[in-house]
């Protein structure tokens, strides 16, 4: 069965957290954190529609104007979601540039901000130079995004400044029998994609789709397609230890096919990372193990073990595969 996210950190463990999720057969990826994004290419940052920020931490958050400059003269939105404050950063990013000769450019930035209660949205257009529009509240349960493809939720959590912590599930995974669509001589096209839309927007069995200048209805397909659970991927990353965070944390990646969490410090610098307001690699293994995840991937080390990332990895590990409560 092939996965719908295919997802990559595109620094690895050690660099800026960043992870770049392509939604397969989609023209479409998710981008959560803006840290160094230099080494996506120009067409994989075009494909992005939607950036989840954790923070505005500089390595959150400094690829922003790489991301604008390669996206400028594109046609389709760019939205932006994060925690409190991140409208106004996004406005000082925008006025730090002289922008007298965008009127004719087609980008629009979109701008959420959620404080665990409301998300706020204000529009930034290259036809103004990016003056922005009067924002518009709604209440919010945390869901930032949500249609029949797929859904982000977000809490709210404490880095010693308001971070959030992110869940991208999908909400059903529709795989297609390939032996079934030869057996009765249905060629692969792009009416697959269509076909896969109907099924995720629950379209009436009797409505119908042209295939090979042939028209079926979705009931006369059924038996080619297997629908089951979907994807679950959570991105966790600068928190502190404290129960608050740790329970509404553990809630947010509950049942997630994967975690990419930080593990900052190792157990035994405890009392730093209570400091600093991070994780250790044991703290991350032990709620991850507690909300059931089924795989764990840590990542955003301290400087402090980039000669030995392994004992980060091992430690989390070990508690996350620890026996017992």
């Amino acid at each position: 069965m092939k996965a719908f996210f295919h997802h990559r950190l595109v620094n690895g463990r050690l660099g800026d957290p960043c992870l770049y999720v392509r939604l397969h057969r989609e023209r479409r990826s998710l981008l959560f954190d803006l840290g160094d994004i230099s080494s996506l290419t120009t067409a994989e940052m075009n494909r992005i529609t939607d950036v989840f920020v954790t923070h505005m931490h500089i390595d959150h958050f400094i690829g922003f104007d790489l991301l604008l400059r390669k996206t400028l003269r594109r046609e389709q939105p760019l939205s932006i979601y994060g925690p409190p404050g991140i409208i106004g950063c996004i406005e000082g990013k925008l006025r730090g540039y002289s922008f007298n000769l965008i009127e004719e450019y087609p980008i629009v930035i979109s701008a959420f901000s959620f404080d665990g209660k409301e998300v706020e949205h204000v529009v930034f257009s290259a036809k103004q130079r990016f003056t922005q529009f009067r924002p518009v509240r709604a209440v919010s349960d945390g869901t930032l995004i949500e249609n029949p493809i797929f859904k982000v939720r977000a809490v709210l959590l404490d880095h010693g400044i308001p971070c959030l912590a992110y869940s991208l599930e999908e909400d059903h995974h529709i795989n297609i029998y390939k032996d079934r669509l030869i057996r009765r001589g249905l060629g692969v096209g792009p009416w697959l994609t269509t076909f896969k839309s109907m099924l995720r927007e629950k379209a009436p069995l009797e409505e119908t789709i042209i295939v090979d200048n042939r028209e079926y209805s979705l009931r006369d397909l059924a038996e080619i397609a297997r629908i089951t659970k979907g994807q679950k991927i959570c991105f966790v990353t600068d928190i502190g230890i404290s129960e608050k965070n740790i329970a509404a944390v553990t809630g947010l990646v509950r049942d997630a096919d994967i975690l990419f969490c930080e593990a900052y410090y190792l157990e035994a610098d405890r009392p730093k990372a209570i400091r600093r307001h991070h994780l250790t690699a044991r703290t991350c293994g032990l709620f991850a193990k507690a909300a059931g995840v089924k795989r764990l991937e840590v990542m955003h080390f301290s400087p402090r073990y980039k000669e030995c990332p392994e004992l980060i990895i091992r430690e989390a590990q070990e508690a996350f595969q620890e026996n017992g409560c």
